[in-house]
């Protein structure tokens, strides 16, 4: 369900070794399923369901039919990302839901690599590709050490506890983001199907405010009068409805009310 990545520029960082001790973490100290992917070679550790390495050597469909899988049967999922800059590993790098790239010093490289990320996320066809096809949260967490050492070199299990505890809290927020997004997802595909002349009593129908509901339906008249089509209207506006008391959403309206007037003058 939740994948997290560990990454760094630096051959021989520990990022392998980090990523593993927050795995074994995860298993014995929570009641999470968690599994491990590396992208290089582990010397060690054998593949089984739950430990996979060598993930470099799949072809790019072989990667989303295991990784889908995975996500389907595992908790969280710690993705070692090994130490290597090469095409592959950025091309995967968009899919984790939270990344930790390994090292202080690193800290301009981790702001530029955050920038090809969300590049890449937006404009690489193979990368929307992937992040369609796995419908993760795309939320991109650069961590940064505020010790006086580098992650990764003889880290300690203080270290371990702490990025653990980290991942555990995310996935807590995560798994409840899911399950509302999955609950608003239920309501709007209920709201597609009110007849247009009948949005406001079928959104009092289902629940919300009568005074919020009529609001929403003049909201929509209004954009519908400004040239944007109804179903658009419905999408971008949605998220408004939830979320924003009553307030928020007349204060909304009569700011794009004041400059519709003015647009007409």
């Amino acid at each position: 369900m939740y994948l997290v990545g560990f990454y760094s520029p630096k051959a021989k960082s520990g990022v392998t070794e980090l990523s593993l001790s927050v795995y074994q973490w995860l298993k014995t100290n929570t009641t999470l399923s968690a599994a491990f992917i590396s992208y290089g070679t582990l010397e060690k550790e054998e593949n089984s369901n739950e430990l996979i390495h060598e993930f470099s050597k799949l072809s790019l469909t072989e990667k989303k039919r295991k990784i889908k899988e995975m996500k389907k049967e595992f908790d969280i999922i710690i993705y070692d990302a090994s130490s290597q800059l090469s095409e592959g590993v950025l091309n995967l790098l968009p899919i984790v839901d939270r990344l930790f790239v390994v090292g202080e010093e690193h800290r301009d490289f981790a702001v530029k690599l955050q920038q090809i990320i969300e590049f890449d996320k937006i404009f690489d066809k193979r990368v929307k590709n992937f992040i369609t096809h796995l419908k993760g949260n795309k939320t991109y967490i650069i961590r940064e050490s505020k010790e006086n050492h580098v992650i990764g070199f003889n880290h300690s299990n203080k270290e371990t506890n702490d990025i653990g505890q980290m991942i555990y809290t995310d996935y807590v927020i995560y798994y409840l983001n899911k399950k509302l997004i999955e609950k608003n997802e239920k309501v709007y595909k209920k709201i597609k199907q009110i007849p247009k002349d009948e949005l406001s009593i079928g959104l009092y129908e289902l629940g919300i405010d009568f005074e919020k509901a009529l609001l929403f339906h003049n909201f929509i008249y209004l954009r519908e009068a400004l040239g944007q089509e109804y179903k658009e209207s419905l999408e971008t506006l949605f998220p408004q409805l939830i979320q924003s008391s009553f307030e928020e959403f007349l204060d909304k309206f009569r700011n794009e009310l004041l400059f519709f007037t003015q647009f007409k003058k």
